[in-house]
């Protein structure tokens, strides 16, 4: 199979993790609960890299496994430099958000988080750090891995040509070593390592990317019923200890953190191992297959069919919604109208992307696929 491969669950889970994400990044608002990393070691970003490992391979595997490498290494690196412009767009436009409303609400509180306030201690050098990726926003964070990984995605393929064990075993060492010499992207003019370290997510992406090459292959990843219980034996423990043994031992997960590493700037091994065996639970539960006769699998599909613009949008959205939630009481209904109103807007948008490339390809529209 020479060209990209393109699979209707993967573009739901997608879609779902776009969502989660939206509504992650907007803290305090009642409908952080109903996702998953309040039962689980994961969260939202271990499902985004490791997706975004196995669409690479399903769009450029074929490629680089045929005889179109160099047309697939061209296609990678314009997809960074799209990565690059969207990173640095947002970045800014969610500066220009924040300053709003520092200056509507009289309160400059929020521009000194997440590293916004490298824009009023020192603006000029703000400019140049994020425009060089060496200072990155808090919640604005994880693009400039994704194009590392896109950059160091071609060498990935052509080890997989090889073998794709070979690959997947490079990764792993490059992990440890990272894990334990501190490899990480320094940071610039706050010293200081990446929030999501490129060396050490890289195995969790050519993870993602081992999969995807899997399924082009295949079609399928094979059950193993002792895989599949002794995964649903780290799912239960680790929502026992994530929602603190459902509230009768509130101590429970700051023990569990001073004797296991939990980092999230590092990938723990717990971390991947809890998200590894969601995946697994969820691809063999025939969740999927169930939900394709649901309402909202069309919609959840388009979205995750458009993820840049939809994430773009939803991160941008998401700074809005800091500020409406984060620096006003809020209540139920507040967060219902917000959330639910900006769902409903990226799957808007997804819907009309996805209906104008549909016209300009003079493909059916996918929007109205079950």
């Amino acid at each position: 199979m020479s060209g990209s491969k393109r699979i209707d669950g993967i573009d739901f889970w997608r879609g779902i993790v776009l969502a989660m994400i939206f509504i992650n990044h907007v803290p305090g608002n009642g409908f952080e609960i109903m996702t998953h990393r309040h039962v689980g070691f994961s969260d939202s970003a271990e499902a985004f890299v490791f997706l975004a490992g196995v669409s690479v391979a399903l769009a450029y595997g074929g490629r680089f496994l045929g005889s179109q490498t160099w047309r697939g290494f061209r296609s990678l690196m314009s997809r960074a430099v799209t990565l690059y412009g969207v990173q640095i767009a947002m970045s800014f436009a969610a500066i220009a958000i924040f300053a709003v409303g520092a200056l509507v609400f009289d309160d400059d509180t929020i521009m000194h988080e997440h590293g916004r306030d490298l824009f009023l201690s020192n603006p000029m050098r703000a400019v140049v750090a994020v425009t060089g990726l060496s200072h990155q926003l808090g919640y604005f964070n994880i693009l400039p891995m994704y194009i590392v990984f896109l950059l160091w995605a071609p060498a990935l393929l052509l080890l997989a040509r090889i073998d794709d064990r070979l690959m997947l075993g490079l990764s792993a060492l490059i992990y440890l070593f990272a894990r334990e010499y501190g490899w990480n992207f320094p940071t610039w003019p706050v010293e200081g390592g990446w929030f999501f370290n490129p060396f050490t997510w890289q195995f969790l992406f050519a993870t993602g990317v081992f999969i995807g090459l899997r399924l082009r292959e295949t079609g399928e990843i094979g059950f193993d019923r002792r895989l599949f219980m002794a995964s649903v034996v780290i799912l239960a423990v680790s929502a026992f200890v994530v929602t603190k043994a459902f509230g009768f031992l509130p101590l429970l997960p700051e023990q569990l953190n001073s004797i296991v590493d939990m980092s999230k700037t590092n990938l723990a091994p717990i971390r991947m191992i809890h998200f590894l065996a969601l995946a697994y639970v969820l691809y063999h539960s025939g969740l999927t297959l169930m939900a394709k006769s649901g309402n909202l699998f069309a919609p959840l599909c388009v979205i995750g069919r458009q993820s840049l613009p939809v994430f773009a949008a939803g991160s941008i959205l998401s700074a809005i919604g800091q500020i409406v939630i984060g620096m006003r009481n809020t209540g139920f209904i507040d967060d219902l109208l917000f959330i639910g109103g900006g769902l409903l807007l990226l799957y808007a948008i997804a819907l009309y992307l996805s209906d104008r490339r549909d016209v300009a390809t003079g493909e059916p529209p996918k929007a109205k696929m079950a």
